[in-house]
């Protein structure tokens, strides 16, 4: 009796040492987000162009115009401010703008809003400015913070590695869209950023493992089968109608573009496929190393389709939703929902067809790669 006491205290001793250590942890973390949040709302002077932080706004409703057939209301605003940096910091100044109920292609602006401006000084010395935009890094750095607060406490370890991994990925996508602004081909481009993301992404979060190899390999597999695949679609048919590129002017590489649209945009979801077909025939190999390769096809069929479905709707909404403002846009601009499907919608039928053509093949390539190495070769799991 008195050993289990014992037993039981000097558990749950441990367990207070733990809650400790985690909580102080957890407290570091936040004073260190907290910090770098309240750095981002007072980041002024990181900016060369000119802030505004709004102090007074009144709003005046302007009559809509008579060549409109819209319910569109357009206001006047007349707003005060006091710049926050550069060399007239300090100063008070007045600001107008023009909006419309809808928000498409203007904002609205309201007391306590940062906005930059462009200034314009006269021969009497007087100060106007224009508005250039909203200063919106303050929200994105309190939803980083969330995000980096709640990853690294639902997954611990795992989500320090896979917020480093997409730290690489966005550092690198970003250096991707430069080498293409300066004349670089966006398919070659593409071809090279899917390597990186394929062996960054797996490697951070599944680290340096013979199943993370696995899945590295069945990935690119695929991925190259699937581009196989549309590229003889894109030869042997009409091709596709490039009209939803309309803004992009002066390419002739529309093409490529689209290519390098559907390479990317397939690439979580059959990376996906792969590392967990991977993981549960590594799994159910080291468990019973006697088990036989009928078996294994079996198990690792019965992940694949309860993946499938799953991982077929999220390629779709991930189409899909790109595409809503605009096919709401146009539908307010009295362009017919059937117009609009038959010029807008293909071009996103063909992201979703290919990338779910991508998923069902990461089924079997990655179930058979994963069945070679770890049961005909006897390729075990890393230590």
């Amino acid at each position: 009796m008195v050993k289990k006491f014992t037993t039981m205290v000097t558990m749950l001793s441990k367990h207070s040492v733990i809650n400790k250590k985690y909580l102080i942890l957890n407290l570091i973390i936040i004073v260190l987000l907290t910090t770098g949040v309240f750095s981002i709302f007072n980041n002024y002077q990181w900016y060369d162009t000119t802030i505004v932080k709004i102090q007074k706004v009144d709003s005046t409703l302007i009559q809509q115009p008579n060549r409109t057939k819209s319910n569109e209301k357009y206001f006047q605003q007349s707003m005060t401010g006091i710049i926050m940096n550069g060399e007239y910091r300090g100063k008070n100044i007045n600001l107008q703008n023009k909006y419309s109920s809808s928000g498409v292609l203007d904002e609205e602006y309201k007391p306590k809003n940062e906005v930059f401006v462009k200034l314009h000084v006269d021969s009497h010395e007087v100060l106007t400015a224009s508005i250039v935009g909203f200063k919106r890094d303050k929200y994105m750095a309190i939803l980083l913070a969330l995000f980096i607060l709640l990853l690294l406490n639902v997954t611990k370890m795992k989500g320090l590695f896979t917020f480093l991994s997409l730290a690489a990925n966005i550092g690198i996508f970003g250096y991707a869209v430069h080498l293409n602004y300066t004349g670089h081909n966006i398919l070659l481009i593409s071809e090279g950023l899917v390597l990186f993301f394929t062996c960054i992404s797996l490697l951070f979060i599944s680290g340096f493992t013979k199943k993370t190899f696995i899945a590295m390999l069945s990935t690119l597999i695929t991925l190259s089968f699937t581009m196989v695949i549309f590229k003889l679609l894109m030869i042997y048919t009409q091709g596709v109608d490039y009209t939803y590129m309309e803004y992009i002017t002066g390419q002739n590489y529309m093409s490529d573009l689209f290519m390098s649209q559907i390479l990317i945009g397939g690439l979580g979801a059959i990376m996906d496929v792969a590392i967990t077909e991977a993981s549960a025939i590594n799994e159910l190999v080291v468990i019973n190393q006697a088990i036989s390769i009928k078996e294994l096809i079996r198990s690792g069929r019965e992940v694949g389709f309860d993946i499938m479905g799953t991982m077929i709707n999220i390629m779709l909404f991930t189409y899909i939703c790109g595409i809503i403002p605009i096919i709401i846009l146009k539908m307010k601009n009295h362009i017919q929902l059937s117009t609009i499907i038959r010029l807008q919608i293909p071009m996103e039928l063909y992201g979703f067809m290919v990338g779910s053509i991508g998923i069902l093949l990461a089924i079997p390539i990655s179930l058979f790669i994963s069945i070679v190495l770890f049961k005909r070769f006897k390729f075990r799991r890393s230590i």
